[in-house]
């Protein structure tokens, strides 16, 4: 059901400002898939540019979640807002004892590589299943991107337990 706190327009619609209540009111209850979009205006020197993009499919359901710096490289930093972004999301399944090892994961991510190479890799951690994206600008900075949804199966797709671990093999 959609929320009436909601007042904005989800992407990829645009609408006129004088006509936003009414799309709302006749649109908004009936949307298959769209999407919530954040542009953060970058404070830190060496930040160039931050998005956020939930995207939610028919009956409003939670589909995947993807944070992008534009940036100098510095791994430490990088890996640290990604993996905050990922558990202030509250994804299915996340749990406390996951960010440690997917901050080490996207360390080794952004600094394993030289900086002309691009970056690609997967991880899942109970529920949540990551993509990893890491590729040059132009001018010398860094691209980096984690998408996450939430899974049922592990990387090589079998079923997931309960508790988010691989089920272990029939005797």
């Amino acid at each position: 059901m959609w929320v009436d706190e909601f007042n904005e327009v989800p992407s990829p619609w645009i609408v006129l400002e004088r006509d936003r209540d009414n799309w709302l009111k006749d649109h908004a209850p009936f949307l298959d898939t769209y999407d919530w979009m954040f542009f953060g205006r970058p404070l830190t020197p060496g930040i160039r540019e931050v998005r956020a993009i939930w995207r939610f499919g028919a009956g409003h359901r939670f589909e995947s979640f993807e944070l992008t710096i534009t940036s100098a490289c510095d791994p430490g930093y990088l890996a640290e807002k990604l993996t905050t972004a990922i558990h202030h999301a509250r994804l299915k399944g996340w749990r406390e004892e996951d960010a440690q090892p997917l901050h080490q994961w996207l360390v080794e991510g952004v600094s394993t590589r030289p900086l002309n190479d691009s970056v690609r890799g997967n991880k899942r951690s109970g529920f949540v299943l990551m993509e990893f994206i890491r590729f040059p600008t132009r001018d010398g900075d860094v691209m980096v991107s984690l998408n996450a949804v939430e899974t049922d199966r592990a990387l090589d797709g079998s079923p997931l337990a309960d508790d988010g671990g691989a089920i272990p093999p029939a005797p």
